[in-house]
């Protein structure tokens, strides 16, 4: 018969093993996981920011250019499928795929009051060895076609 101490060791003990073996075997499996945090390495980000006719800055979420990187690699475990957001950590999209995001989303109703909008990319990543900061800049005007000229429209 096992004393108390040998109980808890040998349950501690199966417990690390399982922290092992079945990320392994099966997967990542509540609690078990393979620990995927900045597994994709990424080298850079983008920063997006949309602008107004105005110059003023409007809300990210109505055009879908927050980020939502958790770390993870993109797709990976979280149990929530993410909104399909512009901003893929680690990738600096184009012109064009940034133009047809924007142009997606300028038809939505609240944005449909918007002759054109301005969407701003700004890509972070290595600078030389051992600083990272932004490496380019771009900005690129975007036409309107639901524009309906109603405020708030």
């Amino acid at each position: 018969m096992l004393n108390r101490d040998q109980v808890a060791f040998t349950i501690a003990g199966t417990f690390l093993l399982a922290n092992i073996v079945v990320p392994v075997v099966w997967g990542d499996l509540y609690p078990f996981t393979s620990g995927p945090m900045f597994r994709d390495a990424p080298t850079q980000y983008c920063n997006y920011r949309v602008y107004g006719p105005d110059g003023n800055l409007l809300a990210a979420e109505a055009f879908y250019c927050q980020r939502i990187y958790d770390g993870n690699p993109v797709g990976y475990g979280v149990g929530v499928r993410p909104p399909k957001v512009i901003e893929e950590f680690g990738t600096a999209r184009d012109e064009a795929y940034c133009r047809d995001h924007i142009l997606s989303h300028l038809s939505a109703a609240e944005n449909r009051r918007y002759p054109f909008v301005e969407i701003e990319q700004e890509v972070i990543g290595p600078i030389d060895g051992e600083h990272v900061g932004i490496v380019k800049t771009d900005r690129w005007k975007v036409e309107n076609p639901h524009y309906t000229g109603l405020p708030g429209s």
